[in-house]
């Protein structure tokens, strides 16, 4: 072998290692790049020769080649950020971004909203999902919207009440004497009927526009074993079939519903009843759907109802818990996003409600993907078709909101990677100046 063939080695030896100092430097310089992978320069020899000697043939040699540049897709760590739409992957997967023609595949998750609510990331490309109304989330994969209207409001269909009622009581008439709207001529008030009543408790109830109104319940005993039950609304607040309001004076008492509630020989619920108002007096919340609240006092035992629970004691009368199933309208304040990718919408109503799903894609060789800048990965034939959907899922990973996937890359690995590659550069330079050296010495005996 020739000593221009000894040039052609060393120089083979540089690009191999101004290669290997290439992507050095660009894991180095991407080193603050959120999600980034980084790259793996790998040498093959080139070519070897044979030679033939006096004991035998070989082989020698013609220096190195670049066998590829991989991407390393290990983990990098995670950063928590103040951005509700920040998000980071753990484990496998990537997110899936849109310019409308051709989906691309990402590990950053630095996103937000575009002018038209479409979470998209740095770029303007749009996040690929599942969206929803605030009432349900769609199956099919799209451009990820979140929902900005306002959550509308749901009428409230049962009133839940847990409460002891007292066994000292005299069985009584005050309340059923009483003149309310709905059910007489509406002489009565309601504070009226708050000093009639023996126990009382109201809550907000909600009509199908989302609007609260306070409805109150009034309990008056009735029999030995017997409380009669009523509730009663502001009837300013009330019209009746032909759209006309009852009274423009508030404070006066119109009865939603009325019942009694019975007890057994130990003070357990044992039946209850109830009459609705609209049964024969149709009646609204003015331009709402005609309400039909449920009251649930509790039972069981085989007299079904449950929900509620109503008992008889000797004890004063005394409220354990109310609720009621209702909602008013409510704005949009804040988003979270849940380990599956699920988007959770706070509104101002105090609903949570489930209004969108970000979706993974994971791959049978994702370091057959194709990097084209901007943390943006393309498919390709040797990556396979990208498998999509839902994170935790599928060999998925989990997402974490509020967060950053930094760089996997090892600073202190690569600055050893550098020391070596330079030294590696300077041996074959080395190599190129003896073998010059070499062939001087070589002309000067010409």
């Amino acid at each position: 072998m020739s000593l221009f063939s000894t040039l052609n080695v060393g120089s083979a030896g540089l690009g191999v290692s101004s290669t290997w100092m290439n992507v050095i430097g660009d894991n180095i310089s991407n080193l603050n790049t959120t999600g980034y992978k980084g790259g793996r320069a790998s040498f093959s020899d080139f070519l070897p020769q044979q030679v033939f000697g006096v004991n035998g043939g070989g082989q020698i040699g013609a220096g190195a080649v670049t066998g590829a540049v991989n991407t390393l897709f290990g983990q990098g760590s995670l950063e928590t950020t103040d951005n509700a739409l920040d998000m980071a992957i753990t484990g496998g997967g990537f997110f899936v971004v849109s310019d409308g023609v051709q989906d691309f595949y990402s590990r950053s998750g630095e996103f937000g909203l575009d002018d038209e609510g479409y979470v998209v990331n740095g770029a303007g490309l749009r996040v690929q999902g599942y969206s929803g109304d605030g009432v349900a989330v769609s199956a099919a994969l799209g451009d990820l919207k979140i929902p900005t209207d306002d959550l509308p409001g749901t009428a409230t269909e049962n009133v839940v009440v847990e409460a002891t009622l007292s066994a000292d009581e005299d069985v009584a008439t005050d309340v059923a004497a009483l003149d309310f709207y709905g059910t007489g001529s509406g002489t009565s008030t309601l504070v009226d009927a708050g000093s009639a009543a023996q126990f009382t408790t109201s809550t907000t109830v909600y009509d199908s526009r989302g609007v609260g109104h306070d409805v109150t319940l009034l309990f008056e005993r009735s029999g030995a074993d017997e409380y009669t039950w009523r509730a009663v609304v502001d009837a300013s607040e009330v019209y009746d079939s032909t759209g006309t309001q009852y009274t423009t004076d508030s404070g006066y008492a119109f009865e939603v519903a009325t019942g009694t509630v019975t007890f057994d020989s130990d003070g357990n619920l044992s039946s209850t009843t109830q009459t609705d108002t609209s049964a024969s007096a149709s009646w609204t919340f003015g331009g709402t759907d005609t309400p039909a609240i449920n009251f649930d006092f509790g039972m069981d035992s085989a007299g079904t109802e449950t929900d509620g629970v109503l008992s008889m004691s000797g004890e004063e009368s005394a409220l354990t818990a109310i609720a009621q199933d209702g909602t008013m309208s409510g704005q949009l304040t804040g988003l979270s996003v849940g380990s599956d990718g699920t988007l959770t919408g706070s509104y101002t109503n105090g609903e949570d409600v489930e209004i969108g799903r970000v979706a993974l894609a994971s791959f049978q060789a994702e370091t057959g993907l194709e990097r084209i800048g901007n943390s943006l990965f393309r498919a390709t034939p040797a990556a396979g078709e990208a498998a999509v959907g839902a994170a935790e899922s599928g060999g998925r990973g989990t997402i974490s909101g509020n967060s950053l996937e930094k760089s996997n890359v090892d600073l202190e690995t690569q600055f050893v990677q550098m020391i070596t590659a330079q030294r590696s550069y300077q041996a074959s330079s080395k190599v190129i100046s003896t073998a010059n050296d070499t062939l001087q010495t070589l002309l000067q005996l010409v």
